[in-house]
């Protein structure tokens, strides 16, 4: 199966709407690439496989696979099949009170599998389908309900993902503490371009070092210093979308002293480094012919 950067550009490119859902049967395995939209992949037909920081996915039929905004990734198609591809721009997610906090749960990806997941992917395959519906019909209001069932889609996954932690507390204390972390995160994504320390972040909690580190360990999966250079990360992710911004001048906006510095820790969490990361993006943008569509997309 041949690779396919003009299929990525149609993409990624075919309108403004900040849903855009396509019905793709193409065969084409799509490149190392990374898109400005979350990509979430449905597969109706046979099964695919994305391959996402040397881990690959076996997205089986009815499956749901999420795949945040800046994150590099491979797509291997069958030799047949049918899928569901539908992008979600990032400023929808980011509009959704609260999810700003915790989308760092959703990344590297979000996998939702029938052997773990059962009961929710049936909850968001409603939800998926009538995403699908008010994109496709062109009934008046088609495509705000579109955007309001796949903002539901992602608090509920966002919900899932973090009912992981502290399963023991007591219900109101936990809605207590959620409400806390949440704030906390938001304080720490307003902030990561700042000199930001685990002292800083527990005297806003109003928490103790040592109770607010167990505390955001429980409900993130990781410290207070890996959620904050992942935060700088994300900023940097954005900053590299625009083309006339030198990569020196992106580092210090985000709050990295030094190129170095700057090009090893961006590199660590997306495995290349930030001028790779640009260049991966023009090519994108620059490949395959504006004027072609394709019926299957």
């Amino acid at each position: 199966m041949r690779e396919s950067f003009s299929s990525l550009r149609q993409i990624e490119h075919h309108d403004n709407d900040l849903v855009r859902v396509y019905n793709n049967t193409q065969t084409d395995d799509y490149p190392a690439h990374w898109n400005n939209a979350f990509e979430i992949i449905v597969p109706i037909e046979n099964a695919y496989e994305v391959c996402i920081n040397d881990t690959t996915y076996d997205v089986r039929q009815g499956e749901v696979l999420i795949i945040p905004a800046g994150t590099v990734h491979e797509i291997f198609a069958p030799e047949s099949g049918r899928r569901y591809i539908i992008m979600a721009e990032t400023r929808l997610f980011l509009a959704v009170d609260g999810l700003a906090a915790v989308q760092h749960c959703f990344y590297p990806c979000v996998h939702l599998r029938y052997d773990r997941h059962g009961e929710l992917l049936e909850e968001i395959h409603g939800f998926l389908s009538k995403v699908v519906r008010g994109y496709e019909t062109q009934a008046y209001f088609g495509r705000a309900e579109a955007k309001l069932y796949l903002s539901m889609v992602f608090v509920r996954i966002a919900r899932s993902l973090l009912e992981g932690g502290e399963q023991g507390a007591a219900g109101a204390h936990r809605q207590q503490t959620m409400s806390v972390f949440l704030d906390v995160c938001t304080y720490i994504a307003e902030h990561c371009a700042q000199k930001l320390t685990l002292e800083d972040a527990a005297a806003y909690s109003g928490y103790s070092k040592y109770h607010f580190a167990r505390m955001f360990k429980a409900y993130s999966g990781m410290s207070f210093y890996d959620f904050f250079l992942r935060q700088r990360v994300l900023l940097c992710e954005q900053l590299l979308g625009d083309p006339q911004l030198p990569v020196t001048e992106v580092a210090l906006r985000s709050g990295f002293g030094s190129i170095a510095t700057f090009n090893r820790i961006f590199k660590q969490y997306e495995k290349m480094t930030p001028t790779e990361y640009r260049r991966m993006r023009q090519q994108v943008q620059s490949a395959g012919d504006p004027a072609e569509e394709n019926s299957n997309i």
